[in-house]
């Protein structure tokens, strides 16, 4: 019997999710394939779907952490391809455009939206707009800053080439920056949708594990990602655009205004006191006005940017959002990011292992 040319592994922890959903429409392709389910103390609903379909299992009735069942589930897979989808994610495109990207390159990512209609949802949504634009990028300097495991394709042949994935928080990240470093080609093709906390605290935590597991897949590699500053440069500014405010902020400093003030006061003393008082008063104020100079400025290139992006990228956002998106969104999740690079450091130094709540080592 002829062995399928790619093996879908949904991974799914507790909920089934879209899997029936996604296995409903992708069986149907001409495509030969196999489905192969990854779970973690699934529960009934879920137990009842791995019954009811022809699946490969890979059942834990105990938490292994994703990282160990993508990779005992893909010592399962007789295709030729790996397409990981989390039970989360609704793939929209079909596996014929999978299997005819993974022709042209090594691995690829695959473009994610959030479809929520919560404000929440909406600023996230631009988040991923940034991510899969960082993709774009990385596609253009045939390289790779990561990859987002909630639904890519990589060939068989080059996920055991890079021993699949590591025992570490971001799995997915790290995979996808030794596949950038190993000089595979990495490209971007179809479309799924996926879900997003839909709570501030539960942003948090999500985004508390993946800065974490960012710095230290980042850490890791370290050395070889610095000789790369025209890859890193422009993601860092698209994933975090507020860095750019933060540095000018504290590297310009205060004293210009002031010089500026002190030139031109000699050639306002004859003017009314009102005048005066005015010039003072903003001389007093100065930094919180080269602050506001600084947000306004930066804050019109970074949208100039973002809805050129969205153009191209034919990306469906809410305009409105951007400045929450730039001057509350964007500095939390950096200063979060921060945080965590500051924290794995200093463990790393120590030669102390990290631990996180919700992550199985």
């Amino acid at each position: 019997m002829n062995k399928p040319l790619i093996s879908v592994i949904f991974a799914a922890y507790k909920d089934a999710g879209f899997i029936e959903e996604n296995y409903l429409k992708l069986s149907r392709s001409k495509v030969k394939s196999e489905f192969i389910v990854a779970a973690d103390e699934p529960k009934p609903h879920l137990e009842f779907l791995l019954k009811k379909y022809s699946f490969k299992v890979c059942l834990s009735w105990k938490r292994r952490g994703k990282w160990r069942a993508l990779n005992e589930a893909t010592r399962v897979a007789e295709g030729k391809y790996l397409l990981f989808i989390d039970a989360d994610t609704k793939l929209i495109s079909s596996l014929d455009d999978i299997v005819k990207a993974l022709e042209n390159y090594d691995a690829i990512e695959i473009r994610k939206e959030i479809s929520g209609n919560s404000i929440l949802e909406k600023l996230v949504n631009i988040d991923y707009l940034n991510m899969f634009a960082v993709a774009k990028i990385s596609e253009k300097l045939n390289s790779c800053l990561g990859l987002n495991g909630a639904a890519f394709a990589i060939k068989k042949e080059v996920f055991y080439a890079l021993d699949g994935f590591r025992n570490v928080i971001n799995e997915d990240t790290d995979l996808g920056i030794r596949l950038g470093l190993k000089g595979y080609r990495f490209g971007t093709a179809g479309k799924a949708e996926t879900t997003c906390p839909k709570t501030i605290r539960e942003w948090v935590l999500q985004r508390e594990r993946w800065a974490t597991g960012g710095a230290q897949a980042i850490l890791n590699s370290l050395t070889d990602l610095a000789k790369k500053p025209v890859l890193w440069m422009p993601a860092l500014y698209l994933i975090f655009p507020a860095v750019v405010a933060f540095i000018l902020n504290n590297i310009v400093t205060g004293d210009v205004l002031t010089k500026i003030v002190y030139l031109i006061l000699p050639l306002v003393l004859c003017l009314p006191q009102k005048v005066l008082f005015l010039v003072l008063f903003l001389l007093f104020q100065e930094r919180m006005i080269k602050n506001a100079i600084v947000g306004i400025v930066t804050f019109t290139v970074w949208a100039i940017v973002e809805v050129f992006a969205a153009k191209k990228l034919e990306w469906k956002i809410s305009y409105l959002l951007l400045p929450a998106f730039y001057f509350v969104y964007s500095p939390a999740w950096l200063v979060l990011s921060f945080v965590a690079l500051l924290r794995v450091s200093m463990l790393k130094l120590a030669g102390k292992s990290i631990k996180i709540k919700n992550w199985n080592p």
